[in-house]
């Protein structure tokens, strides 16, 4: 959290952020631009650090501890420090902080906000923020908090601070993001649009990610925001169908083993398939016990490697009754457990691909019945229609643009009157601008026949290398006979 609130331009002034510090409750009133200002930049502020996981009650421990307990505790944070920079965690929450701990996290430079209250009532009245209990309450109970906060005064509308707020602002990129990241991976909606609330964390956390170098790093996203994103897709988008969403969610979750009343999640392709039916909740069951089943021959073949290699290794050391006890443990696994496990499992997938075939089945009778419907509407429309006159209408248009194609083309041909006069005037100018360069070249001509004359009378005298004088000068040399 330091070094984000470092990257904040208005917190590295030490005068912005005295005013930005202190209580703005007395700038309300005293200095109402400033006040507004301020809601704004904390408002920003919050935003860009909640949906980074900063605020939340999940998110990760801040290690930077005194001097005393950093050397005790120095072993231990290496490991945590490890084990969330390798293995996958869960997503700490980027839907909603807890007001409780928002003036230890935003401490910075030795300076404590005092005046987050009146930051978050404005957020809370203007719907920015929301109390979780109002979040996931009946819409008319939901719609009578806000407008006790929005029209009461603080004192009565207020029923105390709620610990936990949900940041509304990023709730429909995400729900956007979460449903175009559906759309790609479904191949069959009758078992694609079916899961539990924790495969719907696993499955679409990364939807959720604050920054893609960190998508990887997360195995699930929060559960609080699991079920605020449920509830968004509910009430709003009428996109999901929960069989199971209370008022307050679960603090920790619980896989779905096809059992009815679990916590199922179906995504609608239709309006009509929004409903929750005995048909998805058997299957989903279907579905659980194929993965289970699977689980179970992953684990049986891992448990087979383990005994080879337990048996190769007392071979090894020369201890051949173990060897003898692990090799008959893992042939009974191989030919008792195992075999009747993978048998299950290849029934389960025969079901599995039979309910999607028939699935695949019906969607293609009801689009056939859809296009027939729309074929019988097209030629209920084009009844009053007779052919045979459409086509002599046709032809006889297309005759008559014909001629007039044609008529075109002759007056486009016809040279007008006009033009001749046009014409001779041109030939006239041509004329005379000929004759005007042909009395220009004439001057030249003759200075050039007067240069070669010129030339012609040069006379040069040859004289005896041996007779010619170093002294005398080069123009005697050539003699130019006067005119």
């Amino acid at each position: 959290m330091e070094s984000f609130l470092a990257t904040i331009s208005e917190l590295n002034s030490p005068d912005q952020r005295a005013f930005l510090y202190s209580d703005l409750d007395r700038q309300k009133v005293d200095n109402p631009d400033g006040y507004k200002e301020a809601v704004e930049f904390w408002t920003r502020l919050l935003s860009r650090a909640c949906q980074r996981g900063l605020l939340s009650t999940t998110a990760f421990p801040d290690f930077s501890t005194d001097s005393e307990s950093k050397d005790e505790d120095e072993d231990e944070e290496e490991d945590v420090l490890d084990r969330i920079g390798k293995a996958p965690v869960d997503m700490p929450s980027v839907l909603t902080l807890d007001r409780r701990l928002l003036t230890l996290r935003l401490v910075f430079r030795g300076d404590t906000p005092m005046g987050l209250d009146s930051v978050l009532d404005d957020m809370q009245r203007r719907g920015v923020l929301v109390p979780t209990d109002d979040f996931f309450a009946p819409p008319l109970r939901r719609w009578a908090n806000w407008l006790a906060t929005r029209l009461l005064p603080r004192g009565i509308a207020s029923r105390g601070p709620s610990a936990v707020l949900v940041a509304t602002g990023p709730l429909p990129e995400m729900a956007t993001r979460v449903l175009a990241a559906h759309r790609s991976r479904v191949s069959c909606p009758l078992t694609d649009n079916i899961m539990s609330i924790d495969e719907f964390r696993h499955t679409y956390c990364r939807a959720l990610a604050p920054d893609e170098s960190l998508k990887s790093k997360y195995a699930a996203m929060n559960v609080t925001d699991a079920h605020v994103l449920l509830k968004h897709l509910v009430d709003t988008r009428h996109a999901v169908t929960s069989a199971q969403l209370t008022a307050h969610p679960p603090t920790s979750s619980a896989a779905g083993h096809g059992a009815r009343g679990a916590d199922l999640v179906k995504f609608a392709t239709t309006a009509a398939s929004l409903a929750i039916t005995d048909s998805d909740f058997a299957t989903y069951q279907v579905l659980c016990t194929r993965r289970l089943l699977a689980q179970q021959v992953s684990a049986l073949e891992a448990r087979v490697a383990e005994l080879d290699a337990q048996v190769r290794e007392a071979l090894r050391r020369q201890q051949r009754p173990i060897a003898a006890a692990r090799l008959r443990l893992k042939r009974h696994i191989e030919s008792n457990v195992l075999t009747k496990c993978v048998a299950a499992l290849e029934t389960v997938e025969h079901v599995v691909l039979q309910l999607q075939q028939t699935s695949t089945d019906i969607q293609l009778m009801q689009t056939l019945s859809a296009g027939t419907l729309a074929l019988r509407a097209l030629n209920n429309e084009a009844k009053d229609i007779d052919p045979d006159k459409v086509a002599d209408a046709w032809e006889e248009e297309a005759a008559r643009a014909a001629e007039l194609g044609a008529a075109l083309e002759d007056t486009q041909a016809v040279v007008l009157p006009d033009d001749l006069d046009v014409e001779a005037e041109l030939e006239a100018l041509v004329a005379v601008e000929s004759a005007k360069d042909a009395e220009s070249k004439e001057p030249a001509g003759d200075a050039v026949d007067a240069l070669a004359d010129s030339i012609g009378k040069v006379k040069i005298t040859a004289k005896d290398p041996d007779t010619i004088s170093n002294d005398e000068p080069q123009e005697s040399r050539v003699a130019v006979p006067a005119e």
